[in-house]
């Protein structure tokens, strides 16, 4: 784990609701579709996916989930909606990218985070950045509290 501070993000995006799992994938694979169309998918590409609602406090049919290219201002955003995600600082977590490595996290996040001073008003972050991916590794950033980061 490595502590990283990261500023507020612009990123192009499409948003599914419904409940987190094989949906979410399928959104996945639309959006890097959608990005080869139109030749946004390149080397440096960082793709984020974001699990806006906590699904033990939401009912699954309103779950909303986003998958977003962070922008550099190089790129037209060829007709997505663009948001920014706020920056701040997060524990990334190195993943591998599998299902059983990304099973392995959500389920060992507790473990992972209980002396993190985890800030529960933002979501945590799936990162995938063409050189990890390459790799097989894919990233999870945890936001953290700004206040609480002294010992860090």
């Amino acid at each position: 784990m490595t502590i990283e501070k990261l500023g507020d993000m612009q990123i192009a995006y499409m948003r599914r609701t419904g409940g987190y799992g094989e949906g979410n994938r399928q959104l996945m694979e639309q959006f890097k579709r959608y990005l080869r169309e139109h030749a946004l998918l390149q080397e440096d590409t960082t793709i984020l996916g974001i699990a806006l609602d906590d699904p033990a406090q939401i009912p699954e049919d309103r779950q909303r989930y986003d998958v977003g290219m962070i922008l550099t201002g190089r790129e037209d955003p060829c007709g997505l909606p663009v948001r920014t995600v706020a920056g701040g600082r997060w524990a990334v977590f190195e993943v591998p990218h599998t299902e059983e490595g990304v099973s392995d996290f959500w389920g060992d996040l507790p473990q992972r985070a209980a002396r993190l001073p985890v800030d529960g008003t933002r979501p945590i972050l799936e990162r995938y950045a063409h050189p990890k991916v390459s790799a097989h590794i894919c990233e999870f950033c945890v936001p953290l509290r700004e206040s609480k980061l002294r010992g860090i």
